[in-house]
């Protein structure tokens, strides 16, 4: 009888990744991604005559963008450069396809949704693309999702580490030089030198110049809130690079990325960064508390530094950042909120009619009415009102009327109502009269009816909390229920919203046609456009890394670089989910975030790996 002989099971063939040390050129994508894309600024005229968006917009016929276009054009380009890179190399096995199935998963479903969204968008053309002003379509979103699979499987060593944490110094170092010239009234974009570099030669701009003036910081990043959101990234990590610095020269340029962060942290006068770095400094207190005691001296100095720019700052903007900070007392931001508005002459309700229209407030009640080529104005008992005619502006000598400004416009048959409603805040709402009736013009020129929109009662009343954003999420929470599956489409949110909601946006901003092109929150932002579903895959997504890095660092010692950035990238990725809690999700930083937690997902393979092989 033979013997049977056991055929031995082959071992998997495990390739040292670690040691292939690829070209600086497989890496250029993304580290341009990384360093140089949220730079750019650069003028694109975008013609939005015909389209959509014209109608959920301003109405006019171009816009010039600066901020958002290039950014997102690159954006796409450059991953699809590095996704190709990939291929070739994980083909020739020189990167890994790293087993990481509960990262990979979520990222597909979120994948698959934003593909399905843009299927059944309410305007397709704006979901793959994006809408005016944002540029966040299926494109860019997919983009989103194939830089953080493809940083995972990117980053196998220290040295590929230290690629991307030069290239994140260089972009600190310059957004914060920006930031210094900007807050204290010298923008480099508005000097000669600086509009030749964002305007092409072909274009003619004159008097080229941004919102917002000195003793605030926009960057290259289009708004102050999106320099909070890059600021409360970039903090932390340039902590690490100083806390990892083996050299005096890195020492040196790290501490110069550590200043220039607070000051643009600070200096943004972003309440939402504000809340962001303060989230992320609790877990960094709780993460690097050994670290901390080691180097208490370095950690006082930096406390000193924090101070100094603190208050050296607040006194050069006349108290303005502790004004911006009193606003975190919710409690007293309500009261003031309800004690104006009994202040104010608030819209009440506006009725229209087929030559009659009223407008009512809480405290009077106006009619109008139309009888061929003349108007009449009625107060609430019908009877005719005296009015003074001064060329198109119309007053109403009735003292009880003298909060209404009175226009009859010149480019359209209708009238124009301004009516003072608290102190020298002004609200407008203009009317068109069709063969059909009195309309309002809405948004873009539209011919519109107010509508009552759904809205989330809990916070009735509490419309203008936090810049008007009550009533921006009291609007957009119930449409989650209406978009939980499909979505209205990527960066449909502008035209899924409610914007013929006129009376309510009377009483929160100063004209009827104000566009709510976003929520001021990233995760109604992603629910509406993209779908709950996939907002619920990319919460799960974060949720498990942010567990499986604190269970990872709780008790780490910190004795190298991958660890101390493995750590800080946890900070940061926390820091930026609580400032999305009123900020949203744009191409300027948004590609930062997902490559910082691509990074951090790859540090706690490896670190993970480590540990288990001592």
């Amino acid at each position: 009888m033979k013997a049977k002989t056991q055929k031995k099971k082959k071992e998997p063939i495990t390739i040292d990744y670690e040691n292939k040390k690829l070209s600086i050129v497989y890496f250029l994508p993304l580290l341009l991604i990384a360093g140089f894309v949220p730079l750019i600024v650069y003028a694109k005229v975008v013609n939005l005559e015909g389209t959509t968006q014209a109608l959920y917009w301003t109405g006019q016929k171009q816009y010039l963008d600066f901020f958002s276009y290039w950014k997102s054009m690159w954006v796409v380009i450059l991953t699809a450069i590095a996704l190709i890179f990939y291929i070739i190399l994980y083909k020739q096995k020189k990167l890994p396809f790293k087993n990481l199935k509960q990262y990979y998963i979520p990222l597909g479903i979120y994948a698959i949704f934003v593909i399905i969204s843009t299927i059944f968008a309410i305007d397709t053309q704006t979901a793959l693309w994006g809408f005016v002003d944002m540029y966040q379509g299926m494109f860019v979103l997919l983009s989103y999702v194939t830089i953080t699979f493809l940083t995972i499987n990117f980053v196998n060593s220290e040295r590929d580490l230290t690629l991307f944490v030069k290239a994140f110094l260089f972009l600190i170092i310059v957004e914060g030089l920006l930031g210094i010239t900007q807050y204290f009234g010298f923008d480099f974009f508005q000097t000669k030198t600086g509009n030749s570099l964002i305007i092409p030669g072909n274009l003619q701009v004159d008097q080229l110049s941004f919102s917002f003036g000195p003793k605030t910081i926009y960057g290259t990043l289009f708004n102050t809130n999106f320099v909070g959101s890059f600021a409360t990234l970039m903090l932390p990590l340039s902590l690490a690079f100083l806390l990892g610095s083996k050299t005096k020269r890195q020492r040196i340029v790290s501490a110069i990325a550590v200043m220039l962060m607070i000051f643009v942290w600070i200096g943004c006068n972003s309440r939402a960064g504000y809340l962001g770095v303060a989230v992320a400094a609790i877990f960094t207190l709780w993460l690097f508390r050994k670290v901390i005691r080691k180097y208490w001296i370095g950690f006082v100095g930096l406390i000193l530094v924090f101070v100094i720019v603190l208050f050296g700052l607040n006194k050069a903007s006349n108290n303005r950042i502790f004004n911006r900070l009193k606003t975190f007392n919710i409690k007293q931001q309500i009261e003031t909120i309800k004690a104006n508005d009994e202040k104010a002459n608030r819209f009440e309700d506006i009725i229209l009619g087929q030559d009659t229209f009223t407008i009512k407030t809480n405290r009077d009640t106006l009619n109008f009415k139309i009888d061929e080529d003349k108007l009449y104005f009625l107060d609430e008992d019908n009877n005719e009102l005296e009015i003074i005619t001064k060329g198109n502006k119309i007053t109403i000598k009735d003292p009880k009327y003298k909060a209404y400004r009175i226009t009859i416009p010149k480019n359209y048959p209708g009238v124009s109502v301004e009516i003072t409603t608290f102190r020298n805040s002004m609200s407008s709402a203009n009317f068109y009269i069709t063969d059909n009736g009195i309309k309002i013009l809405g948004s873009g020129g539209r011919i519109a009816e107010p509508i009552v929109a759904n809205r989330f009662k809990p916070l009735d009343g509490l419309e203008k909390f936090m810049s008007g954003r009550g009533y921006i999420w009291s609007r957009t929470i119930p449409m989650l229920k209406t978009y939980s599956i499909k979505g209205s489409g990527a960066d449909n949110f502008p035209i899924a919203f409610p914007q013929d909601d006129f009376v309510a946006k009377l009483k929160v901003f100063s004209n009827s046609n104000t566009v709510v092109d976003k929520p001021h929150n990233m995760y109604m932002q992603i629910g509406i456009n993209t779908g709950v579903v996939s907002l619920i895959a990319l919460v799960f997504l974060w949720t498990l890394y942010i567990i499986s890095s604190l269970k990872l660092y709780t008790k780490a010692t910190f004795n190298s670089l991958e660890e101390i950035v493995g750590a800080s990238c946890l900070v940061s990725i926390i820091g930026y989910l609580a400032a999305a809690m009123f900020n949203d999700h744009i191409v300027s930083v948004s590609p930062l975030f997902w490559i910082i937690l691509g990074i951090g997902i790859s540090i706690n393979f490896r670190t993970r790996r480590k540990n288990t092989e001592v």
